[in-house]
């Protein structure tokens, strides 16, 4: 089905993996001849279209159906609801009918060659104590070793995109150092553990995993029993992760991260500035502080 801002959604929506949420959307009602060209013509206005088209030929919902048949349910319609959050993680919404005829629904989480179910922020697990110490050494000691550790090591800006760092690496760490600290006086846990697990989303929901051989489907997602929370363990994981242990095993962890690197492009990249001014210039390119303490990434179990 369409909502009024549906199309407009298809059309303008920039988020990174959204074209895998087009794409999935677009098979689902493709039996649904007049929403299906519609929603043609909205792709048909991206500047990303020959992309989304190649995902969506390359998709079969075969795989939804037949787990759906599995429980005795069979598809009727799907809605777009990648900026709604009244269906918790739900990218996309099915609407589905058992055997007595009885409608319900079900949400998909969309995910591209990641299993992210949250992306909460740092303030849900430092104070803002914490932060204020870190930020001021972000901004005092280590943006200036970055700079200069780049600079070095990889020459001009334009190749240093995507390459790793030990200044940003050691930063990370002290953040991590951080959230263990503070853990054992989160006092929110309960709640903190909900979200995380989405074990609160107002309809039951399937994680849609992408990759560059298809996607799969995640249908038994764990939650963790109220009663154990203050039970869970963190500890450094790999490189940039919290893990969050329970009885000796990994539940899920967090990545301590910038989204955007650790200092990032002065434009998104719809070309629209994310500042009125840039806080450097290097080697004639605009850029701005990064945001190591806004969005992280929340991924379920060890992998």
């Amino acid at each position: 089905m369409l909502y009024p801002n549906t199309l407009n959604e298809i059309e303008k929506n920039t988020n990174p993996g959204v074209e895998y949420e087009i794409a999935l959307f677009a098979r689902l009602i493709e039996s649904k001849a007049e929403e299906y060209k519609k929603v043609l013509c909205s792709i048909d206005k991206r500047s990303d279209k020959l992309k989304v088209l190649e995902i969506q030929k390359n998709t079969s919902i075969q795989l939804i159906v037949n787990e759906l048949k599995k429980r005795g349910y069979s598809l009727i319609d799907a809605s777009f609801e990648t900026q709604n959050d009244n269906v918790g993680p739900s990218d996309i919404v099915l609407e589905v009918k058992d055997s007595s005829d009885k409608i319900s629904k079900l949400g998909l989480s969309v995910k591209y060659k990641n299993k992210n179910s949250l992306n909460p922020t740092a303030r849900k697990y430092i104070t803002d104590d914490q932060i204020k110490k870190l930020k001021c050494l972000y901004d005092n000691e280590y943006i200036p070793k970055y700079i200069e550790e780049m600079k070095k090591t990889y020459g001009n800006i334009s190749n240093w995109n995507r390459k790793r760092s030990k200044v940003a690496d050691a930063f990370y760490d002290l953040i991590r150092d951080a959230v263990i600290e503070n853990w054992p006086n989160v006092s929110n846990k309960t709640t903190l553990l909900a979200q995380m697990f989405h074990a609160n989303s107002p309809i039951p929901f399937w994680v849609i995993n992408y990759s560059d051989r298809g996607y799969s489907i995640e249908t038994d997602l764990k939650t963790v029993d109220e009663g154990k929370v203050n039970d869970i363990v963190v500890e450094k994981y790999c490189d940039a992760f919290v893990a969050f242990k329970l009885d000796g095993r990994i539940i899920g962890k967090i990545q301590v991260k910038c989204n955007n690197g650790f200092i990032e492009d002065q434009f998104n990249h719809a070309g629209k500035a994310k500042k009125k001014k840039p806080d450097f210039i290097i080697d004639g390119a605009p850029r701005i502080k990064g945001k190591p303490f806004g969005s992280w990434d929340f991924t379920l179990g060890k992998n």
